[in-house]
């Protein structure tokens, strides 16, 4: 029974694994092994993860109680992730065997108090996110449990305004963010932390004033952050600060605070609660500032500390000119980020030109002339200035003096009207983002002076217009380190000309062009030696072509096997023209987004995926090859039955234009006639005897020593009337044919069969014809072989003579026809 009972619970165990096996996502790495089970309603801890599991994230389920050894399944845990999980009770051994965790995230669960020395086992265990009220809850004799904590995430608290005791036990606390609930923090809220040598503070919360002592106990802390705070006021919370004066600290962070009581105006005496800080980084933006005294940077006690200056997403308004000019004053700045300060600052800028009564320092930026400068900190690093929006239709140039160092500029959004000057002095710049710029009208020579560029970023900036005149391809002339370009959303729809990036052939590695027009690689990918990456996202491309595919193999080896291409978002078809692009998708080595799976459009106009394609290739390259050939046959056949409609409709015609074309070789025609026995077939009827064999033959025979052939007189192989398959052998033993028309002979059908056949052998052979009428007959009743004969200019037609005169016309002509 005992055996039976435990066959059961194995059963379910291995269901219940196979559930959780299904729920829980495993991502494995070199060095860590996460197993993810959050949000799943699991009311115990799944044992189906690795036992080596490094990464263990329970958050979100309904664990209920944490029993005696509960991870003993998973000893190598250094992070762990029980929050809101409706934890009720933690047993004192929960977390023995967890030697290794590092990280402890409990907050957001019903514990009301903590058994003695739950985290004892927990040697390692520096970082750790809990809610206060239950952190000070925690017995004071098992406090050393904390001594090696040296970060802590605190949430709910305090409600009394100090933070707990249980701080002053962590002696290696380092940092701390917490969730302040009350309005003013208070001179006594952070006496606990007079012990720990606490270096980073956050607080969160919706605070609206700071006691002037409030961060008096943290003598060492070094980064300050206190954001998000809207209803603070500049006036007291900068006095706050005078406690951190004459003493270094990396960072104070004091951004999206003081919207909601108007105070947007700082002082130099305000301000100098800051300047007498040694502060390495410094973040004032979102707090809606309008103006900063002008000589605010300038009486800064400690302005060589200063690093890096956020005053991003402020409203600063008149007489902020000054500003760029005081930039100067921090020698050591590295950063700066002006974005988003105004819509109208640089038209204030010039609008304070022309109208303030105070003189303006002329090292500034702008002088009156349409060349303006800048002149910046040589220190610099990084500018941010993006969104910066300015309104100028007459400057030639801008130029940014004293830079030294500056790798990075950022003008995102912050375009003039145009694009039509040059921007000088960058010869130090690495990565500029000119992204959103109006460069419709575009001066090829804005760049010039970027010599060492290596990434450019020109998003949205109307290219496609701005670089149509530019037809000597000047843009990107001379930038031959240029490794990075991102022309995106341009509205390309036309190739780049071949000599756009010839100074990129050996620098260039990446090229975005997603989001244009394009139908087809716009470049010649082979001149690029370097190229390995190609975006081609959203453009209009229906497949590659067998060239493009063929340069991109190229550039893969070229690439030392790592080119990665991007096409997802066009409108590919899979059709027969496509099929050798579907297959590259699948055998490349090239790496393409969606792993080469796009969805395309059949024939039909359904939709499918270049993968099922791809599964069926064979049977529709037998599709398209029998498609191809019904196609081909039929045009062939379509082809010859029309020639033979058409030759069968004018086949004398045709006969008589290659007797025209053999005429006009006499060595062609010479060697035919000096092969044949008879000069000429005379073709007649009974009636006509007496004048054949009278004057005609008399004529022909006797005076013109000309061989004629006569059935009546036994020559050839015919006889009148009597075979009709001898006519063809004894035609063919003459040189000519003379027909005697006549009204008997056009009504004797055995006349009529005659002449046809002769017609035909004679135009075959590229012979002449000669027709003589005996009497006068109208062209209805000639047949209609003889007609068309006696209607061609190549054949001679005679009247014919009774008399025997060679003086006359008559026998001229036929004297002249049979030498012909």
């Amino acid at each position: 029974m005992l055996i039976i009972q435990r066959l059961f619970f194995f059963c379910v165990n291995c269901i219940l694994s196979f559930v959780y096996s299904r729920h829980c996502d495993i991502t494995i790495s070199v060095n860590e092994i996460r197993c993810d089970c959050s949000s799943r309603n699991v009311t115990f801890i799944s044992t189906e993860c690795p036992p080596n599991t490094t990464d263990l994230n329970l958050a979100n389920n309904d664990l209920g109680i944490l029993g005696k050894d509960t991870f003993t399944r998973y000893t190598h845990l250094s992070y762990l992730d029980i929050s809101n999980c409706n934890i009720t009770l933690i047993d004192q051994s929960a977390f023995y065997n967890l030697t290794q965790l590092k990280e402890l995230k409990l907050f957001k669960n019903p514990i009301k108090t903590f058994q003695t020395n739950i985290f004892a086992p927990l040697k390692q265990l520096r970082a750790l996110s809990i809610s206060h009220n239950l952190l000070s809850t925690y017995p004071r004799e098992s406090w050393s449990d904390f001594f090696r904590i040296t970060a802590v995430i605190s949430h709910g608290g305090p409600s009394n305004g100090t933070f707990s005791e249980i701080f002053s036990a962590m002696q290696n606390l380092h940092s701390f963010q917490g969730d302040y609930h009350g309005d003013v923090i208070h001179n006594c809220t952070f006496d606990s932390f007079i012990r720990t040598p606490l270096k980073y503070l956050r607080i969160i919360g919706h605070l609206r004033a700071i006691e002037i002592d409030t961060f008096a106990p943290l003598e060492l802390l070094s980064s300050l952050s206190i954001p998000y705070q809207r209803f603070l006021k500049l006036s007291n919370t900068l006095q706050a600060l005078h406690v951190f004066e004459n003493r270094q600290m990396d960072e104070l962070d004091l951004s999206t605070n003081f919207r909601n009581y108007g105070e947007y105006v700082i002082s130099a005496d305000l301000f100098a609660y800051i300047g007498n800080i040694c502060v390495k980084r410094l973040s004032l933006s979102g707090n809606g500032i309008r103006l900063i005294d002008a000589s605010a940077f300038q009486k800064m006690k400690y302005k060589n500390c200063l690093e890096n200056l956020d005053l991003s997403n402020n409203e600063l308004d008149y007489h902020q000119d000054l500003i760029v000019l005081y930039f100067n004053v921090f020698i050591n700045i590295k950063r700066i980020d002006i974005s988003s300060i105004a819509s109208k600052f640089f038209y204030n800028i010039r609008e304070q030109k022309s109208n303030s009564r105070r003189p303006l320092d002329h090292r500034l930026i702008f002088d009156t002339r349409s060349n303006r400068s800048v002149r910046l900190p040589s220190s610099l690093e990084f500018l941010n200035a993006s969104f910066i929006i300015g309104h100028d239709n007459h400057i030639n140039s801008i130029t940014v003096k004293g830079i030294k160092r500056l790798k990075i500029i950022d003008f995102t959004y912050s375009s003039l009207d145009d694009c039509n000057y040059t921007i000088n002095g960058l010869q130090n710049v690495v990565i500029l983002n000119i992204s959103h710029f109006k460069c419709g009208l575009l001066n090829p020579n804005i760049l010039q002076s970027a010599v060492n560029l290596e990434q450019l970023i020109m998003q949205s900036s109307s290219l496609s217009i701005g670089l149509i005149n530019d037809h000597h391809s000047k843009f990107l002339h001379g930038l031959k380190r240029l490794q990075y370009i991102d022309f995106s959303r341009n509205a390309f729809e036309d190739r780049f000309r071949i000599s756009t990036f010839k100074s990129q052939q050996d620098s260039l590695q990446s090229l975005i062009l997603e989001g244009n027009f394009f139908t087809s690689i716009p470049l010649n990918l082979e001149d690029l030696n370097r190229l390995s990456f190609l975006n081609m996202r959203n453009n209009k491309i229906a497949y590659l072509t067998t060239k493009e595919i063929d340069a991109i193999e190229v550039l893969f080896e070229k690439s030392n096997r790592t080119m990665t291409v991007l096409l997802e978002g066009n409108p590919l078809v899979c059709s027969c023209p496509s099929l050798d692009f579907v297959e590259w998708l699948f055998t490349t080595k090239v790496k393409l987004d969606s792993n080469g799976s796009y969805s395309c459009v059949k024939n039909d106009g359904n939709i499918t995926t270049t993968n099922v394609v791809y599964n069926h290739l064979r049977i529709m390259r037998i599709g398209c090859i029998t498609t191809v050939w019904v196609i081909f046959s039929a045009t062939v056949f379509g082809v010859l039955l029309l020639f033979i409609l058409v030759g069968y409709r004018y086949k004398l015609h045709l006969q008589y234009f290659c007797l025209f074309i053999g005429m006009a070789n006499p060595l062609f025609r010479k060697s035919k006639e000096e092969a044949l026995e008879y000069d000429a077939y005379v073709a007649y009827c009974d009636g006509d005897y007496k004048w054949v064999y009278g004057p005609l033959r008399s004529f022909l025979e006797e005076r013109r020593n000309y061989k004629l052939l006569l059935s009546d007189r036994g020559d050839g192989d015919v006889r009148p009337g009597q075979n009709r398959l001898a006519i063809s052998s004894s035609i063919s033993k003459c040189k000519k044919m003379i027909l005697i028309i006549s009204n008997e002979f056009v009504n004797n059908e055995w006349a009529s069969y005659e002449a046809s056949v002769g017609i035909e052998h004679f135009i075959g052979l590229q012979a002449k014809i000669i027709v003589i009428s005996l009497e006068n007959i109208t062209k209805t009743k000639i047949p209609q072989c003889v007609l068309q004969m006696m209607s061609l200019d190549a054949n001679d037609h005679i009247r014919k003579t009774d008399t025997l005169n060679e003086n006359n016309i008559f026998w001229k002509c036929l004297d002249k026809a049979m030498k012909s």
